[in-house]
Parts: structure tokens; C-alpha cells; sequence
């Protein structure tokens, strides 16, 4: 059996919908297990994503949502994996103040939690409830070791981190050192070596509030374009897995699997199609377009056949160390991406995406121009990026 945790819009037809997948014989050995998300209005903790950016939910919304989806056999898990509090845990008044948005949680009907705060998962144990502890996939664990530490401190299950989706002998150690309750995110657009990474999610948890601006957005969202872009082959990185390939995960044991992209309600993300096509492990269209949920994030979308896809995760299967993270000596990822992509389509998408974030970067403005009058940059080459599709 291979089960899914998918993001909460917190909609009822939602839920029906992932009841009638489950109940679908055709799909009878795959289900969803948990939606998992976070109030919006009230929230003095956040999360790994921005509120601005996700559908407005207090905690009386909340209590409907877990008692209706609880009625259909669907659990939920309450995210609080932000990376950083502030330090709010190491002061009486902080930890207290936890410890009663933990129990206010739990009086609501939340059994399940998603930390990476090691002090905040011993708060949640002091706590004296039974909660299941699930360790983000921001706790980066990314080798046995750091997987038994986690089991040995009491945690549930873990979402391993995304960067080592496809080096299968790390994640075969990892699930046999902690057990089968390994959990890996399917649908993950990150670049596997992305210097953003960190630094991105600390800009969003630190911001329950909403009052992150828009320069700050900006600045990790445009880069994050101009990064995939920038050569023909990164699209080939990020750490997406593809329905097809689900069959290699279940072949070492892993068991759980995880879709993100709670951010794309508010831009009409549909997360049932999306795990309809990891039910039926194919999906033939844009790669694309399925890691995102089908919502229109930028309009610098590259078509990606996935079909044409076949076959690219077998090396990383059957040979240890297959790849060495150097592509200065490799140009698999480039084969396979040339076969996949419109190369003509890719090179006009990546020169819009560079002109449009060349004139409206906000942060490249700000700085050139904050106390020092010399004019805001306006043309694509400030941001000294290179595009190398074809």
C-alpha cells in the first residue's frame, strides 16, 4: 500500500473527492491518509510558508475541518515547521505561550504535528499529549544517522530531504535504519543543490504575522525562475518524482509519499487531479504543470513532456553514486532534457523571464537606489545571468 499526505485547502468536497480515489478500486493500492496545513488568522507560530500566500483559517475552521475529514477516515497533521521561533522556546513566557497554542490544538482535535525544532519537539512532548511527531524535511535528514538520532528522540516519521529523492542507496539505508514510516515529497520543484534553500524558508516561517513585503518575496521567487532557466538541463535537477517512478520508491521499502504546494490554492491549484495521476502512476502532459497543481505560479512555464521522461531515473536506481553533483563532467541531465523540451519554446520563455525580472525586480531597485541616487538597473544583464538553453 503506498499512502499520501496532500496539502488542506480546507474544503469539504475536497475530502469527498480523496474518499471516492480511496474507495476507487482501480487505485486500491494507493490512498490518501492526512491533508496537512495550518490556521492563517490568529497564528503566533507560522509555518514553512507565507500567509499571504494560503487560504484565511482560525481555529474554528480548523475544529470543522478535522471533524469532518475525520469522519471520512482522513487525519490531519498541523504544520509547524518553521525553522526558527525567534528564540521565543528558551523564555518562560515563550514556552508557555507554545504550550498553549499545543493544547488549544489538541482540544480542537490535532493528533499529528509537523516540526523541525528540536526544542520544539521536546516542548510538544512536555506537553503531555499524545501527539505524533513527524520531522520536517527541513530537519534535513538526509542519512541513517540523522534518522536514528530522530527515532531515538521519540519522533513518528520522517520526511527525508528532497535532495536525496533520487540517490536510492542513501534513502534504502535511511528507511531501514528508522522503519517504515519514511515519508519523500513527490512533487518538489527545488533545485537539488539550491543555495536558496535555507535562507527562503527563514524568510517565510519567520512570518506568522503576514507582514513579509514584496521585495522579499521578490527576491527568492525571481531568482528561483532565473535559476531554472538558466540552462536547459536544470530542469532536469529539481527533485521532482514522477508518477511513473513511484514503482522504484515501494521497490526499497519507502512506503509514504508527500505532495506540497499548499501555496497554489489561492491561484487554483487542484490537488486531486494531482495525486489522481500518483494513484495511477502515469500522467501524460507537462511535468510541469503537475509539480505545481496545475496553478499558474509565473508565466514562464517550460513545457516538459514527461512522457519523454521514460527510463531518465533507472541509472539513478540501479548504480550507486550515479551522479556526482559535478555537470561540468556529465551532460546526462542535458540529453535527456533536449529530448523532453521544446528547445526554440524554452529559449523565448527564458528571454521573457530575464527581461521581465530584469525591469521589476524590486530588491535590485531598492538597494541600487536607497541613499545613493544612482538609478535603479533596468536592463535583463544586471543580473548577470547567463541563459544557456540549447
Amino acid at each position: 500500500m503506498k499512502y499520501y499526505s496532500l496539502p488542506a485547502d480546507f474544503k469539504n468536497e475536497t475530502i469527498d473527492r480523496y474518499v471516492q480515489l480511496n474507495e476507487n478500486p482501480s487505485y486500491k493500492g494507493s490512498k490518501v491518509i492526512e491533508t496537512y496545513g495550518n490556521i492563517t488568522i490568529g497564528d503566533s507560530l507560522g509555518s514553512g510558508r507565507l500567509v499571504r500566500q494560503m487560504p484565511g483559517v482560525d481555529f474554528l475552521d480548523l475544529h470543522r475541518y478535522i471533524e469532518y475529514s475525520k469522519e471520512r477516515d482522513i487525519g490531519f497533521n498541523y504544520t509547524l515547521n518553521s525553522p526558527h521561533l525567534r528564540n521565543r522556546e528558551f523564555t518562560i513566557e515563550g514556552a508557555a505561550e507554545i504550550k498553549r497554542f499545543l493544547k488549544k490544538l489538541y482540544e480542537i482535535g490535532v493528533r499529528s504535528l509537523t516540526i523541525t525544532l528540536p526544542s520544539l519537539m521536546e516542548l510538544a512532548r512536555s506537553c503531555d499529549l499524545d501527539f505524533e511527531i513527524k520531522a520536517s524535511t527541513l530537519c534535513q535528514v538526509n542519512n541513517a544517522c540523522k534518522a536514528q538520532a530522530l527515532k531515538q528522540r521519540g519522533v513518528d516519521k520522517i520526511v527525508v530531504e528532497e535532495a536525496i529523492n533520487r540517490d536510492f542507496h542513501r534513502l534504502k539505508t535511511i528507511r531501514e535504519a528508522f522503519g517504515p514510516r519514511v515519508e519523500v515529497i513527490v512533487n518538489q520543484i527545488c533545485d537539488q543543490n539550491c543555495l536558496y534553500r535555507m535562507f527562503h524558508y527563514n524568510m517565510i516561517s519567520g512570518d506568522p504575522a503576514g507582514t513579509t513585503n514584496q521585495v522579499g518575496i521578490d527576491f527568492y521567487e525571481h531568482r528561483c525562475v532565473l535559476q531554472q532557466l538558466r540552462s536547459i538541463d536544470n530542469l532536469m535537477k529539481l527533485c521532482w518524482v514522477r508518477p511513473e517512478d513511484i514503482k522504484y520508491y515501494t521497490g526499497i521499502g519507502i512506503r509514504y509519499f508527500k505532495l506540497q504546494r499548499r501555496h497554489t490554492f489561492v491561484k487554483g491549484g487542484d490537488p486531486v487531479r494531482t495525486v489522481k495521476a500518483y494513484f495511477a502512476e502515469s500522467f501524460d502532459g507537462n511535468l510541469m504543470d503537475l509539480l505545481t497543481m496545475f496553478a499558474r505560479l509565473t508565466g514562464f512555464t517550460v513545457f516538459v513532456d514527461n512522457k519523454k521522461l521514460e527510463g531518465f531515473i533507472k541509472p539513478f536506481v540501479e548504480k550507486e553514486n550515479f551522479c556526482r553533483y559535478d555537470c561540468t563532467r556529465c551532460n546526462y541531465c542535458e540529453t535527456f532534457a533536449r529530448e523532453s523540451i521544446d528547445l526554440e519554446k524554452a529559449r523565448e520563455i527564458a528571454a521573457m523571464a530575464k527581461d521581465f525580472i530584469g525591469d521589476y525586480d524590486s530588491f535590485k531597485k531598492m538597494i541600487y537606489t536607497q541613499g545613493t541616487g544612482t538609478p535603479a538597473p533596468g536592463s535583463p544583464a544586471d543580473h548577470n545571468v547567463e541563459f544557456d538553453i540549447g
